[in-house]
């Protein structure tokens, strides 16, 4: 009789210890595809944007550090696993943000030193020199990252990659439509020659005009950028008000079962005004 009891006894453990070992198992392969999704964003954006010589694997645990840290942090200031398990969950959107928002600033400053690029490429094929000769003035003496981009596109060509096949995966690489139309009026004037000068500078005078009018959409919509900025923002300034004020009122949003419905929804109505801002704004010439 004892012995049976015991066995009956231990059977809900041995349940609820394989139904763990379980839900762990089919829990593990989304998170490690994902993290498999995030490396490769990383290997792209790192090594093949930006030129970085960074590991996916020293950037995923970064993130991985950073979000943990983001998470103790929001523990010890609201006593809360639902406040940190939140800002974890907001915070695995951190690496892309940071990638999306590095890319862009890279992209910004190749564009802003591509007309002055041009303007050598047109003086030095004034002055004599083949396109790949004229290249290589930008590689030794241009600012950076043009000067980065144009030393990889060369010693890709060096390597016995043919030039126009180098120099697509130089657009694709920046990812820009300024570099794709020089690209491909370069290429253009290899296969059917004419004034190389002279079309360097209606490129460059091209593209300078593109770069006004986006510099005057930007000017446009910096309002709507900055209200979006500061409504992403407003929340946690409320909250961090409110808690110099009422420390007790504002753990409690993180500890009651109304507090907590209440704060998930003023994040994801946060979360939707931000990016319905941001959509509205993002006017593409």
């Amino acid at each position: 009789m004892m012995l049976a009891a015991m066995e009956i006894s231990w059977a809900p453990s041995v349940v609820m210890f394989l139904l763990t070992v379980g839900a762990i198992y089919m829990g593990s392969r989304p998170f490690v595809s994902h993290i498999r999704r995030q490396e490769k964003e990383f290997d792209r954006v790192l090594r093949g944007n930006l030129l970085l010589n960074i590991a996916p694997r020293t950037a995923t645990i970064g993130s991985a550090v950073a979000m943990l840290l983001l998470g103790a942090l929001t523990y010890l200031i609201t006593v809360s696993v639902f406040g940190a398990i939140i800002v974890l969950g907001l915070s695995a959107f951190l690496p892309s943000m940071v990638l999306r928002m590095l890319r862009q600033q890279h992209l910004a400053k190749l564009e802003r030193q591509l007309v002055s690029g041009i303007q050598t490429l047109a003086s030095g094929v004034r002055a004599g020199l083949n396109l790949v000769q004229s290249m290589g003035l930008i590689a030794r003496d241009g600012p950076s990252p043009l000067r980065d981009e144009f030393t990889h596109m060369l010693r890709e060509y060096e390597y016995g990659t043919p030039l126009e096949e180098a120099m697509d995966k130089c657009a694709t690489r920046i990812g820009s439509g300024d570099f794709r139309l020089l690209f491909a009026a370069l290429q253009t004037h290899r296969e059917r020659g004419g004034d190389l000068g002279e079309t360097l500078d209606r490129i460059a005078d091209s593209i300078r005009e593109i770069q006004r009018l986006e510099s005057r959409v930007e000017t446009l919509t910096a309002e709507g950028r900055a209200n979006s900025r500061m409504l992403g923002m407003l929340v946690l300034a409320a909250l961090g008000i409110l808690y110099l004020i009422d420390a007790n009122g504002v753990k409690s949003l993180f500890e009651d079962d109304i507090g907590k419905v209440i704060v998930a929804i003023m994040v994801f109505l946060n979360v939707v005004g931000f990016l319905w801002i941001r959509w509205i704004i993002a006017i593409d010439i």
